[in-house]
């Protein structure tokens, strides 16, 4: 019989749970222990629902002596397997998906048995005998989820009063460009997602830097994860924006004396800012979930930048097209922010036709076939530079926009800017 089972995916569940009891609500509905493959991980299950009903907690000193005086976790090493289940734990709150791959391991594990049951079946029954019994047992597989509850109308209203009451943090991260910010109400929230989408090469990765930069010049800390640049072509970059100094003397290392010492005095400036910077590469959400968790736990942060969403690993893509897994991606970011209390600055590419609208301005709608990002943003911003008339793809004018086409507690509109390429930084226009 073919092994369906993940028990990564057990563990994470009860990694997580054991963190905080909290998150096995996101799973009771639909759990049960006949799902876990694994005989240890029934009866941890089992425990769970037990210490539950008695009103406890299932926290390491709860579980520690069950473990150590049930027969079945010696060869796991008894209460060490503590250890390994919190090692799985996530900081991503909704653990339902882990829940639903078990279920549809499960599925396939009953689904093999009742084929193989009735190939040995045949001899003795006609097929329509068969068929019926196999559509009866299936349907008995079949899996829904519970629908949500049906409200008064009163009910409805202390649920949406206490969703403004716990809004719009009071807790917040400027952008630097006042422009911006004004429209913003102040800059990047916490527990707010905000996503900055651009074509190809218009500059997503230097608005973002820029950002870092001048929060950073404000005393807030920032995390940048850089899934596409390396820590060398961060750096390159953060150098010239505030030496103002040519990106490519830098790398080339030709420097003039006054060069020299205006990279010497910038070098020290950026020493005593709180900027991180985590260049690997290959990442799914869990992944970056656990970085923001380690980083935090270390020195709390105020702002996350991810750049971008569309590289970000899918943690189990079969059967997902693209759209769906950037979707869960941006689903995650948000679920992060809220998680750790802290904004979330994220970048996307914005995919256009290669002949239609090249000279057009983006809008929200060029969001709608990535996969949900507009979805999830709580800010939804457009970087826009026109392309220069008579040049080759490529080449975009100075000149330029940032189009708020989505703000969830705020106005939208547009502010000026203009892109310095020798430095690669961006600065408001009064034009």
């Amino acid at each position: 019989m073919t092994n369906y089972s993940n028990i990564e995916a057990e563990q994470i569940i009860f990694g997580t749970a054991i963190l905080n009891n909290a998150y096995l609500s996101n799973v009771a509905d639909i759990l049960e222990e006949k799902h876990f493959f694994y005989n240890e991980h029934k009866l941890i299950w089992n425990q769970f629902i037990k210490i539950g009903q008695e009103g406890g907690i299932a926290n390491p000193t709860t579980l520690r002596n069950f473990m150590n005086d049930t027969e079945g976790f010696n060869h796991l090493g008894g209460v060490k397997y503590l250890g390994v289940l919190l090692d799985q734990a996530t900081g991503i709150v909704d653990i339902r998906h882990y829940a639903k791959l078990l279920i549809e391991l499960w599925q396939k594990r009953e689904l093999e048995i009742l084929f193989i049951k009735g190939l040995d079946d045949l001899k003795d029954k006609n097929f329509d005998h068969i068929s019926s019994e196999i559509e009866n047992e299936m349907s008995g597989l079949a899996f829904q989820e519970a629908k949500k509850k049906t409200q008064h109308i009163s009910e409805i209203i202390s649920d949406i009063e206490l969703e403004d009451e716990q809004g719009l943090s009071d807790k917040f991260t400027p952008t630097g460009f006042s422009k911006l910010d004004d429209i913003m109400s102040g800059g990047i929230y916490n527990k707010q997602l905000c996503i900055i989408g651009a074509r190809p090469s218009v500059g997503k990765t230097s608005i973002a830097q820029d950002v870092i930069l001048k929060a950073s010049k404000q005393s807030k800390k920032c995390l940048f994860i850089s899934l596409e640049v390396d820590k060398r072509n961060v750096l390159v970059k953060f150098l010239s924006n505030l030496g103002s100094v040519e990106n490519w003397k830098i790398q080339k290392r030709v420097l003039n004396d006054m060069e020299k010492e205006s990279l010497k005095d910038v070098k020290q400036k950026i020493k005593e800012m709180q900027i991180y910077v985590n260049d690997s590469s290959n990442l799914n959400i869990q992944q970056i979930d656990k970085i923001v968790k380690n980083q935090i736990e270390k020195q709390p942060v105020d702002l996350l930048v991810i750049d971008y969403v569309q590289i970000i690993k899918g943690i189990d893509t079969r059967g997902k097209n693209e759209s769906i897994i950037i979707k869960e991606s941006t689903t995650q970011l948000k679920t992060i922010a809220k998680k750790y209390d802290i904004g979330v600055l994220a970048l996307a590419q914005i995919n256009r036709k290669a002949v239609e609208g090249q000279s057009q301005e983006p809008t929200i709608n060029d969001f709608k076939s990535s996969g949900g990002i507009e979805e999830d943003a709580d800010v939804a911003i457009i970087l826009h530079r026109d392309r220069n008339e008579g040049t080759e793809d490529g080449y975009f004018s100075n000149s330029g926009k940032l189009i708020i086409a989505k703000n969830r507690h705020g106005r939208t509109g547009s502010v000026n800017i203009n892109f310095d390429g020798q430095f690669g930084r961006f600065n408001e226009s009064n034009f």
